[in-house]
């Protein structure tokens, strides 16, 4: 068996291995530590990967390589790595949508937010899920380069109350979606190649405020 990385990890936890493999992870789990973290990680993955699956294309063959990569930079937390705010530019909430407006598709969300920080936008639509009291957050990266890869790249939404947070993944467009998130504060940081863009959502409810 070779090196167990996040993509042996990941077959283990969909139950794709032999039992032979199996027993091999099993027996590397119980002796690292890091190994555990690493299990955490593979979980954080797949269950940004399963809250997309009815939204997101299908994940390339060279995805889980990318989003190793982006998640474990993620996790170390290096201080060194710089962050930058985005600029809110639009809130249905506040204003008409102005012309122009890039990634804004049919439909009227119950909720439409626009984010911009340097040369990426982000497009935001928070839609109430009355039943679970509840929303459901789907948004799509948008960068200025055409060049510039927008799939694999890593999300961390984290609610300021309590300290939850929850991963997600971009598809190859750019797209992401958290579902079933409790309403309240949060701050979406979003894992750019040069630092990381932080957005502010305030009370990100799915019914505006009277």
């Amino acid at each position: 068996m070779r090196e167990i990385n996040l993509e042996i990890l990941i077959a283990y936890l969909q139950n794709e291995l032999t039992a032979v493999d199996r027993a091999v992870v099993e027996t590397y789990l119980q002796e690292n530590p890091h190994g555990r973290e690493q299990l955490a990680e593979a979980q954080h993955l797949l269950a940004g990967l399963r809250a997309n699956v009815d939204d997101l294309a299908a994940p390339s063959a060279s995805l889980f390589s990318r989003a190793q990569a982006a998640f474990r930079q993620q996790m170390k937390r290096l201080a060194e790595r710089p962050s930058r705010l985005a600029d809110l530019q639009f809130d249905s909430w506040a204003q008409p949508l102005p012309l122009g407006a890039r990634g804004v598709g049919g439909g009227l969300p119950e909720r439409h937010l626009l984010f911009h920080e340097g040369e990426y936008d982000l497009d935001l639509q928070v839609v109430n899920e009355p039943v679970a009291d509840a929303v459901t957050m789907r948004g799509q990266l948008l960068g200025g380069n055409e060049t510039q890869q927008l799939e694999g790249i890593a999300l961390n939404l984290r609610q300021l109350t309590t300290g939850e947070e929850r991963r997600g993944l971009t598809d190859g467009y750019g797209r992401f979606a958290f579902s079933h998130v409790a309403k309240g504060d949060y701050l979406l940081s979003v894992a750019l190649h040069s630092h990381d863009m932080l957005i502010h959502l305030d009370a990100p409810a799915g019914a505006q405020p009277h």
